[in-house]
């Protein structure tokens, strides 16, 4: 039964604040916080039967074995310049390939190619500078993460969502 998700985020308040929006969605959920695969270790074979994983603004990589434990599918939240939506994110890419980003949910499975289950394309403005930028990608991605969030609380399968969206602002 699903009942817990594994969310890894890069720092604190990152996990507090969608720790809250996940549970106002479910509220007897259970969340287990970490910041990178490596704390996948240390869980029981059945929190991970009965959990789904969820990694937020970062890169991850699992082992076919792991993501085999892993009961209610796993997916990541990240942002890539257009023309590499679908690719895994590489660590500290610069967003400087373009005017238009996109920010991706994507399903994470066994086979080679990952499903996209949701994507929102955009247009950065001309002349911003990096901070404006940077926040500018973060929030669409929180928007992305916060459309989602009631079928990543409560849906025992994401992956038939039929939801993903692309839209140019």
């Amino acid at each position: 039964m699903f009942n817990t998700i594994i969310l890894l985020a890069a720092c604190e308040e990152y996990h507090l604040a969608l720790t809250a929006l996940l549970r106002e969605h479910n509220p007897g959920l259970s969340v287990c916080a970490g910041s990178d695969a490596s704390d996948l270790d240390t869980l029981e074979p059945e929190l991970l039967r009965n959990a789904r994983l969820v990694c937020f603004d970062g890169e991850i990589t699992l082992d076919d074995d792991l993501l085999a434990q892993i009961g209610h599918g796993a997916y990541q939240f990240y942002a890539a310049p257009l023309q590499y939506p679908g690719l895994p994110p590489e660590p500290h890419r610069a967003f400087d390939d373009g005017p238009c980003m996109s920010v991706i949910a994507q399903a994470l499975t066994e086979r080679p190619s990952d499903q996209i289950v949701g994507l929102e394309t955009f247009v950065i403005p001309p002349g911003i500078e990096t901070p404006q930028r940077d926040r500018l990608v973060f929030s669409r991605l929180a928007h992305l993460f916060w459309q989602m969030s009631r079928a990543i609380a409560c849906d025992s399968r994401l992956n038939g969502l039929g939801t993903s969206s692309a839209t140019r602002h």
